[in-house]
């Protein structure tokens, strides 16, 4: 079953039409109060995504759910230059980029460098700033030539385990995996980026 779309904008609009759609999947999977919550939680998170960016950027949300295996959808155009990732950066007000706390947090911070012109400053900048979140991502071609980037939350979760970089790093990146809702509840996490064309889709068997 593929729900319909609903638009979800980075200020906020739309966010209850998503929230209501979950829970119309939930009753449609027959979960419990516990699950749909967990489910509530997820759907949360995803639309979270968004908010930070500056302007009325807008993503297309739905659900698709076989049985009680649920996917949770968002795709968005996220144009990015060095100002737009500049006025991301700027939502703390100390100058650093309080938007990339937590693991939806770097996922943001992730797409607003994957998504900026392919040129040696932003493509310096861009190998800088990723740090530990870069594990668990391929870049390869995708049809027409343009570049694709792909991440998943099990192959991050794989390479933080195996890294070799300094222990404290590796302990925090670990802490704040156990702190995240999306990594304690969903199964998996990938998103796949082709130029400024980004989709991100949290799985979630309940059962």
């Amino acid at each position: 079953m593929k729900t319909e779309t609903v638009k979800i904008f980075s200020t906020g609009e739309g966010r209850d039409k998503a929230l209501e759609l979950t829970e119309k999947t939930g009753a449609f999977c027959g979960l419990d109060g516990k699950s749909a919550l967990r489910l509530r939680l997820l759907s949360e998170e995803l639309i979270e995504l968004i908010r930070p960016f500056e302007g009325d950027l807008q993503g297309d949300f739905w659900m698709e759910a076989e049985d009680k295996n649920v996917e949770i959808h968002l795709k968005a155009e996220v144009p990015m230059d060095l100002k737009t990732r500049s006025e991301l950066l700027a939502v703390s007000s100390s100058g650093k980029n309080a938007a990339a706390k937590g693991i939806i947090g770097k996922i943001r911070e992730m797409i607003a460098v994957a998504t900026l012109p392919d040129d040696p400053e932003t493509r310096v900048m861009a190998d800088q700033a990723l740090g530990l979140i870069a594990l668990g991502s391929q870049v390869g071609s995708h049809y027409g030539g343009s570049e694709a980037y792909s991440w998943s939350m099990s192959g991050y979760v794989t390479g933080i385990n195996t890294s070799i970089v300094d222990l404290d790093v590796k302990q925090e990146a670990q802490d704040e995996l156990e702190r995240s809702i999306v990594a304690n509840l969903a199964d998996e996490v990938k998103v796949n980026i082709v130029n400024s064309d980004v989709e991100v889709v949290i799985y979630k068997a309940f059962g």
